[in-house]
């Protein structure tokens, strides 16, 4: 059977849990907490829920999407996609916002 551990090399430099709460750092950190709730930051980018649709296109029009894509995302020199593409020209289709 074997002995327990032998913990006196963890006493010598344990702290005091009364350290912590006397040393207000628990309150400063509950009155930062507070000031940012009071200045909320400005709302960032929230994604929409997707749903995924499985679509058969034909052969050309499928090359034709992607390289536009590609010459979108090196004219813009940012990434656009293919679905990015086609969920423009279907809101513009269906009227949508």
């Amino acid at each position: 059977m074997r002995k327990k551990p032998d913990l006196s090399a963890f006493s010598a430099n344990a702290k005091d849990p009364n350290d912590f709460l006397s040393g207000g750092a628990a309150d400063r950190a509950d009155r930062n907490v507070q000031v940012e709730a009071q200045n909320p930051q400005p709302e960032v980018y929230k994604p929409e829920p997707t749903v995924q649709k499985i679509f058969r296109l034909r052969w050309d029009v499928a090359n034709a999407l992607k390289l536009h894509a590609a010459q979108q995302s090196a004219k813009t020199g940012s990434r656009v996609t293919e679905t990015e593409i086609v969920d423009r020209l279907l809101r513009d289709y269906l009227k949508l916002k």
